[in-house]
């Protein structure tokens, strides 16, 4: 542990997340007379930096900052995430759900959550709404099972990995903003999601949490689940079983529940594999990078 402290280098995941703070103050300058909030934007994006500097310079052996050090992502990631709700749509206005839908329509002939009401089983939709929301937690859990291994170079990496992951689809969003086929095909859809217990509570809970994202391409929920699912194989051999089910669940819910649309599926499967190719060499070179600025 101490080893991936020493120094004053950034590590990696550390350099990736401040990079997307950098790029998120760039656009928001470039587009402040357009975003609500824009002020405020930019300072919580200085405050970021800020406390990730800061925390890479300090070596207090206090608890918090040293659990600040390894585990910040887990309370940015879902602040960036936030955000996208007054940015996106600010910078790039027009969605392109009318496309998405059009790609479905020419692979597959139908629309696929449309199509998909024949199944429709309340017990099987209170099941994967359950599911759907589990998905934040499970890079967490393979994260705490290796680095309660003392496997810090790993957790090192998977961090790394999965913040990657989050901030290229981040950036997919303002590429290609859609809301998503429950918004968009709801007008053709005749047969309503209906579970036995909490599914329309859950939905309204992350309706109220999420706002209105255009966070439909690529799917996050989706490449997320499958880095974790291709880490845990390598890691832990008990939680990819485990995921098996869970894993593969979550993403068929995300067209099951009409949150996706297969295409964004079929990006956030292509997405990760990406990261899981250029992950390696860019963390060498950043740590690198790292280590012949530090000398």
């Amino acid at each position: 542990m101490k080893k991936l402290l020493n120094g004053n280098r950034l590590r990696p995941t550390d350099t990736v997340t401040i990079s997307y703070q950098g790029l998120m103050l760039l656009t928001i300058i470039f587009h402040y007379n357009v975003i609500r909030f824009a002020t405020g934007f930019l300072f919580l994006h200085i405050i970021i930096i800020s406390a990730l500097l800061l925390l890479n310079r300090s070596r207090s052996e206090n608890a918090v900052l040293k659990w600040l050090r390894f585990w910040n992502p887990v309370i940015i990631i879902p602040i960036n995430f936030s955000e996208l709700h007054y940015l996106v749509h600010s910078v790039n206005p027009v969605d392109m759900d009318d496309l998405l839908i059009a790609i479905d329509r020419f692979l597959f002939g139908v629309d696929p959550t449309v199509w998909m009401e024949r199944w429709l089983n309340p017990i099987l939709t209170e099941y994967l709404q359950w599911i759907y929301v589990t998905f934040y937690f499970l890079p967490i859990i393979l994260a705490i099972i290796v680095y309660r291994k003392n496997q810090m170079e790993r957790f090192d990496f998977f961090i790394f990995v999965i913040v990657l992951g989050y901030y290229l689809s981040y950036i997919g969003y303002f590429l290609v903003p859609a809301i998503g086929p429950r918004f968009t095909l709801e007008h053709l859809q005749t047969v309503p999601l209906t579970g036995v217990w909490l599914t329309q509570g859950i939905r309204e809970t992350l309706n109220a949490l999420e706002n209105i994202q255009r966070d439909a391409f690529p799917s996050g929920h989706t490449e997320m689940t499958f880095l974790t699912m291709i880490f845990a194989y390598k890691y832990s051999k008990r939680y990819f079983y485990v995921l098996l089910l869970i894993g593969n669940s979550l993403i068929f819910s995300t067209v099951y529940l009409r949150y996706h649309y297969v295409i964004d599926v079929f990006a956030g499967i292509f997405l990760a594999i990406v990261v899981v190719f250029i992950a390696k060499p860019l963390y060498a070179f950043i740590k690198a990078g790292s280590r012949q600025h530090a000398e």
